[in-house]
């Protein structure tokens, strides 16, 4: 249960939606997006090199490179120092066991 204590209501969150429709910055967007694939088709292709060392920790794929860190922050500093050309480096937590998930919602 969630109680809130003060007197003072939240705002509601603001969300602004606008339609992009300058080819220069469409073109940026999907050269961006392409970079991202890139990094993601080359780490689905190689985890069977990363694990079992990248489970607990996090690991950073720029330039089709990767490197395993303890913290998101050494990650993406990683990835900014050796591929700084790269704007579609990506992280991600690799969880520490192998075994089911479940996620629910008990509300």
């Amino acid at each position: 249960m969630i109680r809130i204590v003060s007197d003072q209501s939240i705002p509601e969150p603001e969300i602004v939606i606008t339609e992009v429709t300058d080819p220069v910055e469409i073109a940026k967007s999907q050269a961006l997006f392409a970079r991202a694939r890139l990094n993601s088709d080359w780490l689905q292709s190689h985890w069977k090199d990363l694990l079992p060392q990248a489970r607990g920790k996090f690991v950073a794929v720029a330039g089709q490179e990767t490197h395993i860190a303890d913290t998101p922050q050494d990650a993406w500093t990683w990835a900014a120092a050796a591929h700084p050309e790269d704007d579609g480096a990506m992280v991600q937590y690799v969880p520490d066991s192998d075994g089911p998930r479940i996620y629910a919602h008990r509300g």
